[in-house]
């Protein structure tokens, strides 16, 4: 599956955050997410905007971020649309409409990063 440059970054992103939740569970950054995905704006190219500019506070995820959109260039990480118990991959579902990109980034947050306080 070939993305373009925004969609890539926010496929990339939301796959770190599903595959690679320790990344941002040091110091804190998952809650600095948390609040600053509040303010992430409704298209494509502004979310993507908005998790470049957050990833430049924190290195690892902006290397981990280049790595993961790297393979998903190449090839080496494919996205799939799979539900629990079921071993067949299906094909990736079609890019979402900006506003959903912005609804599945906050849902995937919110999934692998549960408030603390419960």
């Amino acid at each position: 599956m070939m993305l373009e440059g925004s969609l890539k970054n926010i496929h990339a992103f939301i796959y770190l955050i599903k595959n690679q939740p320790d990344l941002f569970l040091i110091e804190n950054r998952d809650e600095d997410l948390k609040q600053a995905s509040a303010n992430f704006g409704e298209t494509e190219d502004d979310i993507a905007e908005n998790i470049l500019e957050w990833c430049e506070k924190y290195p690892s995820i902006e290397n981990a971020l280049s790595l993961t959109r790297q393979g998903l260039d190449s090839g080496e990480i494919q996205l799939t649309n799979r539900l629990p118990g079921i071993t067949k991959l299906t094909a990736p579902p079609p890019p979402p409409p900006p506003k959903i990109s912005r609804e599945t980034l906050l849902n995937a947050i919110q999934e692998s990063f549960p408030n603390k306080s419960k």
